[in-house]
């Protein structure tokens, strides 16, 4: 198991139940990769870099996690099929 951070940008305007449903989605494809989450820092809505489509604010999610690299890939698909979900980036803190 190594240690990875997972920051995922979401889409604002969605509504507080839908990203809720897409936050609990996101834990739940985690759990079931075997990931144990060490620490997670909701840091909001906050300004983009560049726009994502047309919005100039994001809401941000961090997750410090322990995780088997292998079990990315297989994330790799719920994430992007989520329209929720803008973008989203694992970075191994152990390299």
């Amino acid at each position: 198991m190594a240690n990875y951070e997972l920051m995922v940008i979401l889409n604002p305007e969605a509504g507080e139940e839908s990203l809720n449903a897409s936050i609990d989605g996101i834990k739940k494809l985690l759990s079931d990769a075997g990931a144990k989450v060490v620490n997670e820092n909701v840091w909001g809505d906050k300004k983009l870099a560049y726009k994502i489509k047309w919005s100039e604010t994001g809401h941000y999610i961090l997750w410090t996690l322990e995780l088997d690299g292998k079990a990315i890939k297989g994330m790799n698909s719920p994430f992007n099929l989520d329209v929720n979900i803008w973008r989203y980036m694992f970075v191994n803190l152990d390299a």
